[in-house]
């Protein structure tokens, strides 16, 4: 990795397999951040964490020792409200998490007439009946939302679908494309641009998930290295069944062994990264 001129001056780190593993803080974690601090480069976490508020993932953060202000929290339910906020005329049909739900309340189409289906982490409500009803009201004119679109996730005992299986399976049906709001949409990423008040070339994207990480932050323009944690060692499980090798996936411009080597990996480039 050769450095340019531009020194990183923030970074976007993802939380589940990056920070965190089975609610546990990744060793080394709470230091790389201390010390990222201490050279005055700005933190902010870009999750697709969709089963949970901002501050619900803040207080879980703070049981594994890291502490972050909400403010720092950027999840797509953050950029969803954000987008219904300028179409308060207009309701949802909810397929969330029970506290989702609950967040979403005011936007809640309930039995009168849907704008939009909202999909999320929906373990909880996700069976034939829930799905059938959502899919009803797209028949009936509503438009597809997902606050991600992630295949799946790294669970404590092993791979499991995640929210962008339900959505395709919704796609697929209705005929509609959604749009999403989480990792990698550029809207995402272009908003904690915008809160930190950078350029792309001045941010460096970390995390586990090339699909997600990776490509979001090429679509900014943004470096991108990658943590041998979390998701990343889950693909050696994977390979040989249509997943391509994590370092030759385009937008990825190094890989680490953790959230541990990132002060180092800068130190050594003097707060500067190359693509």
């Amino acid at each position: 990795m050769t450095p340019p001129a531009v020194p990183v001056r923030a970074v976007l780190l993802d939380v589940d397999g990056t920070l965190v593993s089975a609610g546990r803080a990744i060793p080394g974690a709470v230091s790389a951040l201390s010390r990222l601090r201490d050279r005055g480069i700005q933190i902010r976490l870009l999750t697709n964490i969709d089963s949970r508020t901002p501050e619900t993932v803040c207080r879980e953060l703070a049981t594994a020792g890291i502490e972050v202000p909400v403010e720092a929290v950027f999840t797509p339910v953050v950029a969803a409200l954000r987008f219904l906020e300028q179409h308060p005329a207009e309701r949802c049909h909810l397929l969330l998490s029970a506290e989702l739900a609950a967040r979403f309340a005011a936007h809640d189409a309930g039995p009168g007439r849907a704008d939009y289906v909202l999909v999320g982490d929906c373990r909880e409500v996700g069976g034939y009946a829930q799905l059938d009803a959502a899919f009803r009201r797209l028949m009936d004119g509503a438009r597809l939302l997902a606050l991600q679109r992630g295949r799946w996730w790294q669970a404590a005992d092993g791979p499991s679908l995640d929210t962008g299986a339900f959505v395709a399976l919704l796609e697929h049906a209705s005929g509609q494309t959604a749009r999403g709001f989480g990792k990698p949409s550029a809207d995402f990423f272009e908003m904690a641009l915008a809160d930190l008040g950078c350029v792309a070339a001045e941010v460096l994207v970390v995390g586990d998930d090339p699909e997600t990480d990776a490509a979001g932050a090429r679509t900014v323009g943004a470096p991108c290295v990658l943590v041998r944690t979390g998701k990343f060692g889950s693909r050696a499980g994977l390979a040989g069944k249509g997943h391509p090798g994590v370092e030759r996936h385009p937008g990825v411009a190094g890989v680490i062994d953790s959230i541990a080597d990132l002060p180092a990996l800068l130190e050594s480039g003097l707060g500067t990264l190359g693509m």
